[in-house]
């Protein structure tokens, strides 16, 4: 007894100090570039993974970086072209935006931030990634995987956040123009100033385009026109060396318009106007060398109209307004223990309301939170870094939820890295699962909310390797599992003598499958990134494969920059396979089978003078597309100026 007592008195002691001599020994100290960032990516920093900022190889999950310098070399002008052709990220596109999957699961699944705060304006829980503008993004982190254990409900599939830009230079400005089909329009501009202690950068910008029809010889259209504008403001403050301060604001309006046909032939002009505003206040104290106290403020309001005017009649006109807020308040501590464990300890309050037509009263909720993370470099021979955390999250509609994960990892090598997580994860059910109340009297069928739904669940397990084959080559793969459990779905109210759907806590569905693909920098500034994903996404409950969900996915992206010659060039490609969808127009269920597709993006730039750039580029050149199963945007151009002072 006292023998065992004295060993783990030396564990703890050695858990403690450590080695930090060996640790800090086994760094690597070579790491390949990504993309067509000019630092190496052992020198990128990333702060998805842990809340704090960590360098990307130290991450204890994987990350996926998309720097700034790869959203100009591919022209990606919101934040959906430049996920288009990532390794299991899926952007399906409709009337209303393009909404993301990840790894095979729904877009409520994951978690949208940015500069790590909550994003508002959730239409049928997807969030439309057109409406960012990448003029603002610095880069983007995606952690794939189950994530509540920092950021709490709806990190299920993974998170993605935007890091918008912060000024750099003490004078700055940028003006960028283009003309594409479709009467597309685009202007956008910024300016920025720094100077010793204090940075600030504004920007601004307007979009507009006419929509498309893919189908013709019908009255309906398939994509909506658009026309808005976006500007936001970040500005920092080091007022001395131990105390930062950090703000931002921002606004937005998109006005689309549409045509939709409904039964017996009646026609509706249709338009939807989404406004957003922001403001986030970040002040941070270092107290000391080993640690710092960061507070976070922000409020997000966001406003929906929708109206759907009957042409030749009015009876079955509507006009909805749907208006979410959303107030965070949190604080977090970062500190380092002997050099061996960064601690991450916060708290955070979190209050939502959302009034709609649809809904039967107003959405009132209110949530805190408790989380932890240790990141432990273990004293071993090898790079070994154990991270254990736990969140414990206390809501006002479904009461209190436990979300624990442990990662870890690994470099046996010094080319190797391995990494390997196993957490649990939930999401919450949304105002409108709990209180819609929805009647379509053309068609003849109610919709009623659910006031007692519980939270979703999931368990989650990713194991993922990244091999540096050579100083430009990187071999990577990713293998994950997600088993989820009382999920939402819609259910037919048997009691009900009329047609009524309700939502009900009664699905299962299992989501696995792995990822592989290669990163080559190439000679003449050239670049080539290959992926393909593999997912195996199953409906327990009915026993199929989940809807829409194609299993195979290969994706490419290929680029240069020849300095010399100030020229870019980037082509990126994705080929989809085949994804079934279930129909029961007749009340005999059947199967459909979407086709295969594949879609090119390419981009051509070149610098005319020294502050000047000319580019054209074109999009889905191989002009996939569909109006029932895949309603994308048909072959386009678009050319324009970019001005940098």
């Amino acid at each position: 007894m006292k023998g065992n007592a004295m060993r783990w008195h030396v564990w703890v002691l050695v858990w403690l100090v450590g080695a930090p001599a060996l640790a800090q020994g086994n760094e690597p100290s070579v790491a390949v570039e990504e993309g067509t960032a000019e630092e190496p990516a052992a020198q990128q920093t990333v702060v998805t993974a842990s809340r704090s900022v960590e360098r990307l190889q130290d991450t204890p999950v994987a990350v996926e970086v998309i720097t700034r310098k790869d959203i100009e070399a591919t022209g990606a002008r919101d934040l959906a072209e430049a996920l288009g052709a990532r390794p299991g990220l899926e952007l399906r596109r409709s009337f209303a935006g393009t909404e993301l999957r990840v790894q095979g699961m729904s877009p409520e699944y994951t978690l949208v931030l940015v500069d790590g705060e909550r994003v508002t304006g959730r239409l049928g829980d997807a969030l439309d990634f057109s409406r960012f503008s990448t003029e603002d993004i610095e880069q983007v982190e995606i952690i794939r995987g189950p994530s509540s254990v920092l950021y709490g409900s709806d990190a299920v599939a993974g998170v993605v956040n935007i890091i918008t830009r912060k000024a750099q230079r003490p004078l700055g400005a940028t003006a960028q123009v283009s003309l594409g089909s479709l009467w597309q329009l685009e202007v956008d501009g910024t300016a920025e100033t720094r100077g010793e202690r204090a940075g600030m950068r504004l920007s601004g910008g307007f979009q507009r385009r006419n929509g498309y029809d893919l189908t013709p010889g019908t009255p309906a259209t398939t994509g909506s026109s658009l026309e808005g504008y976006q500007v936001s403001w970040r500005g920092d403050l080091r007022a001395t060396e131990s105390f930062r301060l950090e703000a931002s604001a921002g606004a937005t309006r998109r006005v689309q318009r549409g045509v939709d046909e409904g039964a017996a032939s009646a026609l509706f002009d249709r338009a939807s106007q989404n406004e957003s505003y922001e403001a986030t206040l970040s002040p941070s104290l270092v107290l000391s060398p080993t640690g710092t106290l960061q507070f976070s403020g922000r409020y997000s309001r966001f406003r929906h109209r929708y109206v759907l005017d009957q042409r030749n009649a009015s009876v079955l006109d509507q006009v909805e307004e749907t208006h979410e807020q959303m107030a965070r308040v949190g604080v977090q501590l970062d500190q380092s223990l002997a050099q061996v464990h960064q601690l991450v300890v916060g708290v955070e309050a979190i209050g939502e309301t959302l009034d709609s037509d649809r809904l039967a009263g107003a959405g009132r909720r209110g949530r805190v939170s408790l989380y932890g993370q240790d990141s432990w470099k273990t004293p071993l021979p090898v790079a070994l870094h154990v991270v254990p955390g736990l969140r414990l999250d206390v809501d006002s509609e479904f009461g209190t939820v436990l979300t624990p994960r442990l990662a870890v990892r690994l470099e046996p090598v010094e080319a190797l890295t391995v990494r390997a997580s196993y957490g649990h994860a939930f999401r919450a059910p949304s105002f409108q699962e709990q209180l819609i109340d929805f009647e379509n009297p053309s068609v003849g069928y109610v919709v009623a909310g659910n006031p007692t739904l519980r939270p979703e669940h999931s368990r989650g397990a990713t194991l993922s390797a990244e091999w540096r084959v050579t100083s430009r080559g990187l071999l990577w793969t990713n293998l994950f599992r997600n088993d989820l459990s009382d999920m939402i779905s819609v259910v037919q109210d048997e009691r009900s003598p009329t047609l009524r759907f309700t939502y009900a806590n009664i699905s299962r569905a299992t989501v696995q499958g792995a990822e592989v693909g290669w990163k080559q920098r190439l000679p003449l500034g050239a670049w080539l990134d290959v992926g393909y994903t593999l997912i195996s996404a199953r409906d327990l409950e009915e026993d199929r494969p989940l809807e829409g969900q194609s299993t195979h996915r290969l994706t490419t992206q290929l680029g240069m920059r020849y300095r010399p010659w100030k020229l870019e060039a980037s082509l990126q490609g994705s080929l989809v396979g085949p994804r079934p969808y279930y129909q029961a127009p007749d009340g005999t269920a059947r199967t459909v089978m979407a086709p295969a597709y594949a879609t090119l993006d390419a981009r051509l730039a070149y610098g005319v003078m020294e502050s000047v750039r000319a580019f054209v580029a074109g999009r889905n050149l191989l002009n996939a597309g569909d109006s029932q199963y895949l309603p994308i945007q048909p072959r386009a151009f678009h050319a324009g100026l970019i001005l940098e002072l």
